[in-house]
């Protein structure tokens, strides 16, 4: 016999008692798993710290901080397997899924991409006026570009969320919305497959989209970003990042099914996950290719805290961390703004002191920016959204997602 934990109706972990050939079991649709949460945060940070760059990137783990995005797009398979799989069955069904899914990406995705647009407008204007006055000391006008003005098609697309779907030769307005776009249409792709198939052929659907979506990233990176050559070699995202979310997506679905069908020596597990990463972070510029392994470490790590226990999951339920976590996607969104102001001072900055002391300014600002707009963008905007899509009680752990 063994004793694992699971989620009793008053939210709290209880130890049952599992006959040796009685399968494990997950909280499935009760509430949220916290170590999750922390999950979120830290990938947000580490993302917002690898676009912060210069002498920070002396640390691997930031340098490679890009990585992290395959962490979102792992847990948020994993989240929205488990909270949706079994409750997509109908057409009402399928509307109040993408509704909720939308309202919880939407509100923030427009608000960010309208003040970046304002935010770079603002800093030519800024440095054309220091020009024109005498007041700019080295700078020409040559020095930066001129107004950004968003085209129609980067418009309508940003509106769709189509335009991280391959439309574009480039990054478009806020450069890290591609994969806000790309996971929302993998919300889409999941929700087709939920009403399609049941049981081992949706599973099966599920291996053959990862395995699919992995294998044309790694494509893509070989042979049409030359990655061996340019380094960086997951960094698919305005063309093939579509791919990219698809296969670390629905390996962390595949990560819930086995997740329920296996028990887990969660510290075991969480050292070797976390040993296997920081090594490919230490590798990565020597062997690039190793860093196509980087989605399955994360679905290790995943699966390692999916059960709230072991060492990484007890710091990751910690206050500092749920906090982050909370403001993951403010984090997330909201940094390339602010690396607008902070890009041109951090650029003159060097030494190891100052440019720590600058990072950590640059985190400080960021968690009580992303603070505000979770309290009122985020979190307002994505309850109306959800009682636009019925009252019919949804799992926590999805509109934590």
């Amino acid at each position: 016999m063994a004793t694992v934990f699971v989620l009793s109706a008053g939210m709290r972990w209880r130890p049952i008692t599992l006959h040796p050939n009685t399968r494990s079991s997950l909280p499935t649709n009760s509430g949220t798993i916290a170590s999750f949460e922390g999950g979120r945060g830290l990938a947000a940070l580490f993302v917002a710290l690898f676009h912060f760059g210069h002498d920070a990137n002396a640390l691997s783990v930031i340098r490679n901080g890009y990585l992290f995005v395959d962490l979102f797009f792992v847990i948020s398979g994993f989240v929205i397997c488990s909270a949706y799989s079994t409750r997509l069955e109908t057409a009402g069904d399928l509307r109040s899924f993408l509704i909720r899914r939308f309202g919880r990406l939407f509100p923030l995705l427009v608000f960010s991409t309208v003040l970046y647009v304002l935010a770079k407008n603002l800093l030519v204007w800024a440095k054309q006026e220091a020009v024109s006055r005498g007041l700019g000391g080295h700078l020409e006008r040559t020095d930066f570009a001129g107004y950004l003005v968003p085209e129609l098609g980067e418009i309508v697309s940003t509106l769709t969320l189509t335009h991280g779907m391959g439309i574009f030769d480039r990054l478009i307005l806020n450069p890290v919305s591609w994969s806000i776009s790309t996971e929302f249409y993998a919300y889409v792709l999941f929700a087709a497959v939920c009403l399609a198939f049941r049981g081992g052929i949706r599973l099966a659907v599920y291996v053959l989209l990862s395995v699919a979506g992995l294998a044309a990233t790694i494509w893509a990176a070989l042979h049409v970003h030359d990655c061996l050559q340019a380094g960086k070699c997951f960094d698919i995202t305005y063309d093939f990042g579509f791919a990219r979310c698809v296969g670390s997506f629905f390996l962390g679905a595949l990560t819930y099914h086995f997740s329920r069908q296996v028990r887990l020596n969660a510290n075991a597990l969480q050292f070797a996950g976390l040993v296997g990463l920081v090594a490919l972070f230490f590798v990565a510029e020597a062997w690039p290719m190793l860093v196509f392994a980087s989605p399955l470490l994360f679905a290790l790590l995943v699966f390692s805290v999916s059960q709230d226990t072991g060492f990484a999951a007890t710091v990751l339920k910690s206050k500092p961390f749920q906090i982050l976590g909370q403001r993951s996607y403010s984090v997330y969104m909201m940094h390339p703004i602010l690396m607008i102001f902070v890009e041109p001072f951090a650029r003159r900055v060097h030494g190891t002191v100052l440019i720590a002391v600058v990072a950590l300014a640059y985190v400080a600002i960021l968690l009580l920016v992303s603070g505000w707009t979770y309290k009122f963008i985020e979190d307002p905007l994505r309850k109306w959204f959800n009682r636009i899509a019925g009252n019919r009680r949804q799992p926590q752990v999805a509109m934590q997602s």
